[in-house]
């Protein structure tokens, strides 16, 4: 058991580490106040924090926070999720005759999952964004996660940290969707015969980082919003943030840091897809799942194993990396065929 843990941690852990240098510096962007801005855009922010604040003291700014609520995100996104998409009739046993059916199902799953997960991964966001906009010595008020955590409560309250949740809801519950919906779209459409199990890992990648960038696409501006509002307490409403936002450079100004953001879909999901894929591989070989997943899976070649998801969801929901574009785009959908 430890050993399971311990490797698929593994696997979310590396999402996050390739993915927080890029999150870092879409937060710098998006936090720039109109008339002192430091950056002029992604590559000039990533080499400005390099030179002034180092590598990982800088670009590594607050990762914590993500990889302690790696394990809950997990367990609250795939376990919703699975709930969610057996009050439809086995969308993953449906043909592409009925693949609206499919994506319909892992839309309103998706969005559920989203939803569920906003209620942990808003005070870890919270937490996370105020470590990462200290740029240097003297703006740096919080010294760690939990230093922040501490001084937030005693400053104003366990309320203090729940500021910003409608906009994580409103980010997250249509990106979760979108992901799920999407992802299974272009797999689908990718795969020779139309069924999941024919996906090689090249096109499970592209599927995954393909769908991480529209998801965020779609919902980038709301984003922008959330992070105006959880960093900064003088914003008095979220359409307080939205007027002042717009007065800056008008409807550029909620997609400031987006090239950042897409840039970095892609480096995520490779290298979580990457490790988990091959974690699982190694796992089903030693039959550590167990043979509980036979009745389940779908007669194929033997070098490519098949697993569903409601298995490795009861059986192994901790060695699930992180999903969610609350620190790495929601990615892992397409785990349960390994």
């Amino acid at each position: 058991m430890a050993l399971d843990f311990f490797a698929g941690c593994v696997g979310g852990a590396a999402g996050v580490f390739a993915g927080h240098p890029l999150d870092t510096v879409k937060v710098r962007l998006q936090t720039q106040e109109a008339g002192k801005k430091l950056y002029k855009g992604t590559f000039h922010c990533w080499s400005t924090i390099v030179k002034q604040e180092g590598v990982f003291k800088g670009l590594y700014k607050g990762i914590t926070p993500p990889l302690a609520s790696l394990t809950v995100i997990n367990a609250t996104v795939f376990g919703v999720h699975g709930m969610v998409s057996k009050k439809f009739e086995n969308p993953d046993s449906i043909q592409m005759a009925h693949l609206y059916y499919i994506i319909k199902a892992h839309f309103f799953a998706g969005c559920a999952a989203g939803l569920a997960q906003s209620i942990i991964a808003t005070p870890s966001e919270r937490i996370k964004l105020l470590i990462q906009i200290q740029n240097d010595a003297a703006h740096t008020r919080y010294k760690s996660p939990i230093h922040a955590a501490k001084s937030l409560i005693q400053r104003e309250g366990y309320g203090c940290l729940s500021r910003g949740f409608l906009a994580t809801v409103l980010r997250d519950c249509p990106a979760f969707g979108i992901y799920f919906a999407s992802y299974d779209w272009m797999a689908r459409k990718m795969s020779k015969d139309g069924k999941m199990e024919s996906l090689t890992t090249p096109q499970l990648l592209f599927a995954g980082g393909g769908a991480g960038m529209l998801s965020w696409l779609f919902n980038y501006p709301t984003d922008v919003i959330k992070t105006r509002f959880q960093t900064c307490n003088s914003y008095k409403s979220y359409w307080d943030v939205i007027l002042k936002t717009y007065a800056e450079n008008g409807w550029r100004s909620f997609f400031v840091g987006l090239n950042s953001t897409l840039l970095r879909a892609f480096p995520s999901n490779a290298a979580t897809f990457f490790t988990v894929e091959w974690t699982y591989r190694l796992l089903i070989d030693n039959n550590i799942l167990g043979s509980s997943t036979e009745g389940h899976s779908h007669k194929h070649n033997s070098k490519k194993q098949h697993v569903m998801m409601p298995d490795l969801w009861h059986k192994n929901w901790f060695i699930l990396p992180e999903a969610g574009s609350t620190s790495i785009d929601p990615m892992i959908h397409g785990c349960r065929f390994i």
